[in-house]
């Protein structure tokens, strides 16, 4: 009986240690879709808050970033790796391609700055190179044939507007278009306020794939997010009036408004 309990302890205990190893490797990558007006509301509303791009675009989703993720959908985490020769990295021809799905949304960023983050804090943990990694996001994109995922939402009705909402499922009815088959997708949302238990913003879209990014694939229920399952309406905002900058403010003390 002892060599019995003994046996299933180290069943357990295996069973464990490759859980724990699965959880570490890459499985999928989450192809991680924002809506720039949401982006900008939360972005402004830190707390240290920073501004936008002006004008705040409106009629497309960006790219917030590639996340290689472990079987059940999590997103992995990984030390930071050296940086490589950037200049190598973004050639003209792969900065032009980035930039017409993944540009900067924050005021004063360069157009550089969001794509080392994103290689840094998540694409490493693909135990890619950094070349690679983009190159992958370019195809994965260039899988989308209406070129922006926000057409697909438009085809079904679902359009930006502070007067109309939509139902969790319609929204992902709608993406869902993208695929040949039912894939599940991840939608992410926010309160529009602390009173309103009724209507929520869209804040990102998240399609998942293959590990090589040629082919997409179900994302996994375990990873799946909350934050858009509480029976609220959906709404795509506007752009919001920003706060002025900081130096606008401190000119116009100086009696310099330039704003």
């Amino acid at each position: 009986m002892k060599k019995l309990v003994t046996f299933f302890l180290l069943v357990i205990l295996l069973l464990e240690i490759t859980i724990s190893v699965d959880s570490q490797n890459p499985s999928l990558l989450k192809f991680v879709l924002q809506w720039p007006p949401t982006f900008c509301i939360i972005l402004n509303s830190a707390a240290q808050p920073g501004r936008c791009k002006e004008p705040i675009l409106q009629h497309n989703l960006t790219l917030h970033g590639v996340w290689p993720a472990d079987q059940r959908g999590f997103s992995l985490t990984c030390p930071v790796p050296p940086d490589p020769n950037w200049n190598q990295v973004f050639t003209a021809a792969v900065e032009n391609q980035l930039m017409a799905f993944w540009p900067p949304l924050r005021e004063n960023a360069q157009r550089r700055d969001l794509w080392k983050h994103e290689w840094r804090a998540h694409g490493a943990c693909g135990r890619t190179t950094p070349q690679v990694y983009f190159n992958t996001a370019i195809q994965i994109n260039n899988m989308l044939q209406k070129g922006n995922l926000f057409n697909y939402l438009k085809t079904s009705g679902i359009i930006a507007c502070d007067s109309l909402s939509f139902a969790k499922r319609d929204i992902v009815g709608a993406i869902q278009k993208v695929f040949a088959q039912l894939f599940d997708v991840y939608l992410t949302c926010i309160p529009i306020d602390a009173t309103n238990r009724t209507h929520i913003y869209l804040s990102e879209v998240t399609l998942c794939t293959n590990l090589g990014g040629t082919s997409f694939i179900s994302c996994p229920s375990q990873a799946a997010p909350t934050s858009c399952s509480s029976g609220a309406r959906i709404m795509l905002p506007h752009p919001k009036p920003q706060p002025r900058a900081l130096w606008s403010f401190h000119e116009e003390v100086n009696g310099r408004d330039i704003s």
